[in-house]
């Protein structure tokens, strides 16, 4: 049987085309990144004015925006101590009764975020420290107390969807068990007392709750009181009705309910925004590559009118052109 002839050498291989070679693709590669910076050469004095321009602008524009300031504090929950004895020794119904008359920790992180982005906190604190022409000052005619003829008045809902939306922020750390508050305004001192205002909000809020409960809990157990005639069961309501007397008491003596003020609010002296540098550097750099972007496309046009292809003009004409109905 004859064996066939091996193939050696380049004879196994057959030869590739001429355009694989690897010395023609890196001449071709270095062709084509030559091609690139020879069209941002040649357009250079557009992109450099489309960039010294932007920088420019966004100079102009961000030194016409005013100084905004950062006031912050940080609040933690408090707990209130439980009732020891008495309701030990009821057991079961012990804790049905405590769990029934609101002895429980007081004051929860996700009950503060709730309070503080209600509706009915925000109105409160603007009606009482009027602040309605502080948030929307340049409606506010300050020579004539009044509102400037040139614009609607603005309302609460206004005032709740300015503060909620961009001044004032609620940041809750659960892990810590912490709430970080923060208020933005131009005045920097007003922004502390502003975010003071919804600290003491706050308090109040849960304080008035808190007095609410415990009163509707001693209308309830004296009247259970009355309908109960074992000895020992009366003995227990009476501490219950104790207890609830010291949580009024307590609730009406203490500065803040519910939580402690770990960090106070403070006057800002730095400003938080705008941050003039980061917006210059956005602006140049976003108006570079729109400059390269366009420097491409009037070199493809231009290479297009050059090669004199009227079929790709045509189209390019075509759908270039805003249609009318």
């Amino acid at each position: 049987m004859q064996e066939e002839p091996k193939l050696t050498g380049t004879e196994a291989q057959p030869p590739g085309p001429p355009d694989c070679h690897p010395d023609r693709r890196a001449e071709e590669d270095e062709i084509n990144l030559l091609d690139l910076f020879i069209v941002l050469l040649k357009h250079k004095g557009m992109i450099l004015s489309s960039v010294i321009l932007a920088g420019l602008l966004a100079v102009l524009i961000s030194l016409q925006m005013p100084n905004i300031y950062r006031s912050q504090c940080t609040i933690a929950p408090t707990t209130q101590e439980k009732m020891g004895g008495a309701l030990a020794s009821l057991g079961g119904f012990g804790a049905l009764v405590a769990s029934e008359v609101g002895i429980t920790p007081s004051g929860s992180v996700d009950q503060f975020e709730v309070v503080l982005k209600s509706r009915e906190l925000t109105n409160t604190i603007v009606r009482k420290h009027n602040l309605m022409p502080v948030l929307f000052e340049k409606k506010w005619d300050a020579a004539n107390k009044r509102w400037k003829p040139d614009g609607e008045a603005p309302e609460f809902e206004d005032a709740f969807k300015a503060i909620q939306q961009n001044l004032f922020k609620v940041a809750p750390d659960r892990k810590q068990n912490v709430m970080r508050l923060s208020f933005e305004l131009k005045d920097p001192r007003q922004a502390q007392r502003i975010l003071n205002y919804y600290v003491d909000g706050l308090s109040e809020f849960l304080r008035r709750q808190t007095l609410e409960d415990a009163a509707a809990q001693q209308v309830q157990l004296t009247q259970q009181l009355a309908r109960t005639a074992d000895p020992l069961l009366k003995n227990r309501l009476y501490e219950l009705i104790a207890k609830q007397i010291e949580k009024e008491t307590l609730a009406k003596v203490q500065k803040y309910y519910s939580f402690n003020v770990i960090d106070p609010a403070f006057v800002p002296e730095k400003k938080s925004k705008p941050r003039r540098m980061i917006i210059c550097i956005l602006a140049v750099v976003v108006a570079f590559f729109v400059a390269v972007f366009l420097a491409f496309i009037r070199e493809y046009v231009h290479n297009l009118k050059a090669q004199e292809d009227p079929e790709r003009l045509a189209r390019l004409h075509k759908y270039a052109r805003f249609r009318h109905s």
